[in-house]
């Protein structure tokens, strides 16, 4: 009995501990597989941060833009295979039955992937390798440093092949088949073809028999094809009547591009060229900025707005039955941001009713505005530009391999857009010579600055054009600081603006006295002789075009009206035979701003979205700029047009900008000049008589120790533009600090200094 319990009470043992140990495997497994299941979720968020920061570098944040100017360093183009393959590793954490990644798969990748980054790396035409813009734009430091080795060791064509044969052998390590096998089955293919098939179908000549055939046959169906003939005929008749009332749709955006100067059209795909000077000059090894850097956009589908052109062209036809108007709708030209619709009306119609009809275009349309040409220039026809609903994007890329420059040597050409034919259009700088641009905020004003200063980089050196900045916002002009075609840092200080275009006038007489010593009419002629007797003459030398940039002209004439507007209508009346051009920019188009005088010396004008008509007056002389869409959307009034041309302009990102200026500094360092450098410096010093009530100022600021030109107002008695005008004279003497508008101005000098200063002033 004994032996029988202590028998029981083991086996009962042996089941508790089996049991126990059944639950601790359980909870092992239920922990590791938590334990993969949150290594998987971390995997694939860390995947997911890194397609935001590859992909969309621009609004991902500071970290996100860190890790994509780090990856885009080390892999190059390679950085956005790298997130797709974390994804692949995040989701095998919850595959369990598949196992995705193996060792195999793992060495074969990593092989495939090093050496297709040393194949994109095998630089051809640039003999430096590590360059930073072309690391970026190939395989990265990586790929680079790969290429390079072999390319010590076996040569050019040695490095290739050894990639592309590691290449082939990484995608058989990948798949698991042999060349054997494909060898194989290449045969199997081609034993299983049978060629008598190309033979039939490739013979011409025909036999008796099946020529009597088809004799008799052609007299049995004789009498058929006359009926059938009748038949077509009426089709044909009844198709042509539907093309009469059915409108011609034109798509500019995908036919051939071509650009317009002036009328005419011309096809091309070249570069713009401005060989300002001989290649044997000081910037001969200056290397302008590659064009891949530019990216183009992509092409919206057909399909996606064939379908509402044609419900807006029943809508249209169906408004034109209710009001009793005899009109039809003969073309359909889709631009980028705006279609137009070509009306002609019947005899006997009144363009005054179509006008009158306008609002009631725009509830029927669903339509924020719309703008109605009348007439259409060179055509007896009316416009109706409707903003599309799916708008495309025009990039400076786009558009900027396009242009044939057919103007001459001495084009200054600059793209300015595409309009409702899809045409590039350009401006000559040379020709306008002075551009005036003007819109409401965020409607496009800074991106159409932009676009010109980068194409004349993108085009020209530094002994061929100089600029001269002027931004007061501190915002938008700031990014090209550094690069060696500034003539000085960019200007952000209103008050010192005026001394840059005092300089420009002093250098525009300076130059009117040498061409008028040599009896030269233009620069251009000027330059020409310069080249042929560079080597016998030390002074007589090419002089490069100066472009000046005024970012906001409205802050400029608050704080010096009188002085910018006569030095820059100075500049703008005698400025062309010398090669100094304005290009002024503001987002306050009020008569205050932009004068008549202004206006009278600057023809060529650019007008953005405004919000009133009065505002579009002031700009164009005409209404229009009301009516655009903004983002781009502009009119564009050159001086040989009487009517502006609707433009959609040309946009590049920050990162094209930040990629080209950063090559150009690499390029070559900038060479600022002297006297206006001192000009600028020497603005704020050259004051005129102090005023009586300085030292009692003085006295009270160094008393209160805080100064603000309210003190002074009550202390002194004066008004208070007479106190801000003391302040200013206290700042400029160095005895109290400058304003940043968020803390109060510092107090430079002690009580025992002041008593030194009124005993001895």
């Amino acid at each position: 009995m004994a032996q029988k319990n202590s028998k029981r009470k083991s086996s009962v043992k042996r089941i508790a501990t089996s049991r126990k140990s059944s639950r601790k495997r359980r909870n092992n497994t239920k922990n590791t597989g938590r334990r993969v299941e949150v290594y998987g979720i971390l995997i694939l968020m860390a995947a997911i941060l890194l397609v935001i920061s590859v992909f969309v570098p621009q609004d991902s944040g500071l970290i996100n833009q860190r890790v994509n100017e780090f990856f885009s360093y080390i892999f190059g183009i390679g950085r956005y295979i790298v997130p797709f393959l974390l994804l692949v590793w995040g989701t095998s954490f919850f595959i369990k039955k598949i196992k995705l990644l193996s060792l195999r798969f793992g060495f074969g990748f990593l092989l495939f992937f090093f050496s297709f980054m040393g194949i994109l790396s095998a630089n051809i035409k640039y003999t430096n390798i590590f360059d930073d813009v072309l690391i970026k734009t190939k395989g990265g430091i990586t790929g680079a440093g790969i290429f390079y080795g072999l390319f010590k060791l076996f040569g050019r064509a040695g490095a290739i092949t050894v990639l592309s044969v590691l290449i082939i052998i990484s995608i058989l390590i990948i798949t698991r088949v042999s060349l054997a096998d494909i060898g194989k089955k290449l045969r199997v293919f081609f034993q299983n073809i049978d060629f008598k098939i190309f033979a039939e179908v490739f013979r011409k000549e025909k036999s008796p028999g099946e020529r009597g055939n088809i004799e008799e046959a052609g007299k049995i169906r004789g009498k058929n094809e006359k009926t059938i003939e009748k038949k077509k005929e009426n089709k044909k008749t009844a198709d042509s009547k539907r093309a009469a009332e059915e409108p011609v749709l034109i798509d500019s955006l995908n036919k051939e591009p071509g650009i317009k100067t002036g009328s005419s059209t011309v096809k091309g795909e070249l570069q713009l060229k401005m060989p300002l000077m001989n290649k044997a000059g000081e910037d001969e090894n200056y290397r302008t900025p590659p064009r891949n850097i530019l990216k183009k956009s992509k092409n919206i589908s057909s399909k996606l707005y064939k379908q509402s052109i044609k419900e807006r062209v029943d809508t249209l036809n169906t408004l034109f039955n209710d009001f009793n108007l005899s009109a039809r709708i003969d073309r359909v030209v889709r631009g980028p941001s705006v279609t137009m619709y070509e009306l002609s009306l019947a005899p006997g119609i009144k363009v005054q009713r179509l006008l009158s009809l306008e609002d009631d275009f725009c509830v029927a349309l669903g339509a924020d505005d719309l703008r109605i040409l009348a007439p259409i220039p060179g055509k007896s026809a009316i416009g109706l530009e409707i903003p599309n609903k799916l708008r495309s994007l025009v990039t400076l890329g786009d558009i900027f391999s396009n242009i044939e420059n057919k103007a001459g040597d001495q084009n200054l050409a600059v793209p300015l857009g595409k309009n409702l034919s899809g045409d590039t259009i350009y401006m000559n700088i040379i020709e306008m010579p002075h551009i005036l641009i003007a819109g409401a905020t965020n409607s496009g004003k800074s991106s159409c600055l932009n676009s010109i200063i980068i194409s004349l980089l993108m085009r020209t050196k530094p002994s061929d054009v100089k600029f001269i900045m002027i931004d007061p916002k501190m915002v938008e002009l700031s990014i090209y600081n550094g690069i060696p075609h500034l003539l000085s840092p960019v200007v952000v200080n209103p008050k010192k603006a005026a001394a840059a275009l005092q300089w420009a006038v002093e250098e525009m007489e300076n130059r009117l006295r040498v061409l008028s010593e040599r009896n030269f009419k233009s620069l251009i002629e000027y330059n020409d002789a310069a080249k042929k007797n560079k080597n016998k003459e030390e002074d007589f030398k090419p002089l490069p075009y100066i472009v000046l940039f005024i970012d906001e002209l409205a802050d400029l004439m608050m704080v010096a009206a009188a002085e910018v507007e006569s030095r820059i209508c100075r500049i703008a009346q005698m400025g062309r035979a010398v090669g100094i051009h304005l290009i002024i920019a503001t987002q306050r188009p009020s008569v205050n701003v932009i004068t008549g005088l202004i206006k009278a010396n600057i023809p060529s004008r650019v007008a953005f979205m405004v919000t009133s008509n009065i505002d579009s007056r002031v700009i164009l002389d005409c209404t229009g700029a009301d009516k655009l869409t903004g983002r781009g959307d502009m009119l564009y009034l050159p001086y040989y047009l009487n009517k502006p041309e609707r433009i959609q302009g040309c946009f590049v990102t920050t990162n094209e900008i930040e990629m080209i200026t950063g090559y150009i500094k690499g390029e070559k360092e900038p060479e600022y000049n002297v006297d206006i450098s001192k000009k600028i410096s020497q603005t704020g010093k050259k004051n005129t008589e102090k005023d009586e009530f300085f030292y009692e100022a003085l006295k009270a600021v160094v008393e209160d120790r805080r100064a603000s030109a309210s003190l002074l107002q009550r202390r002194l008695k004066v008004g208070y533009s007479r106190a801000a005008r003391i302040m200013d004279q206290l700042e400029d003497s160095g005895y109290i600090g400058g304003s940043d508008g968020s803390k109060p101005r510092q107090i430079l000098i002690s009580r025992d200094e002041l008593a030194d200063i009124l005993l001895n002033p």
